[in-house]
């Protein structure tokens, strides 16, 4: 009779590991999925965290710009870009400041400026650039401006 209930009781022990396995496997699909999207806003948050300390700590200049196959560097020797985290932008040359704003898209890997009261050459800047390439001192982006591409290619300064 012994062996008869010890059988039972590993009976129902498999039994229940058996129940206890079919709810893990029913809940699992949702903690994945949770586990997913809460991932992904902490990384998109590293991402725009690491974009704003980038852009943020220190000043940028134009190393080159071109419009369609014009090179128009040198209207910007001497302008310096300050960026900061709440969206402006100081567009710096000697002693006069004029502001503006910008914003980066990291999942569309864009990056939006706008000096609205500028002439020339910081109006040349008012759009959206779509990032080729960038590292911690260098961004490469280009626009469409009509049919013609602009390209700008910011450096930070040492």
């Amino acid at each position: 009779m012994q062996v008869r209930n010890t059988a039972r009781f590993t009976n129902y022990d498999s039994i229940y590991k058996i129940h206890f396995m079919r709810k893990a496997l029913l809940f699992a699909p949702v903690f994945i999925i949770f586990s997913i999207f809460g991932c992904k806003k902490t990384v998109d948050n590293i991402k725009k965290n690491y974009v704003l300390d980038i852009m943020t700590n220190g000043r940028w200049y134009v190393e080159q710009f071109k419009e369609g196959p014009t090179e128009v560097t040198a209207d910007f020797t001497g302008y310096e870009f300050q960026f900061y985290e709440n969206g402006k932008v100081d567009g710096i040359k000697t002693a006069v400041t004029t502001q503006g704003t910008w914003a980066a898209d990291v999942d569309a890997l864009t990056i939006t400026s706008n000096f609205p009261s500028a002439g020339a050459p910081l109006s040349k800047l008012n759009a959206v650039w779509k990032l080729v390439d960038s590292y911690p001192d260098l961004v490469i982006a280009q626009t469409t401006v009509g049919s013609d591409l602009y390209y700008l290619k910011l450096r930070k300064k040492p």
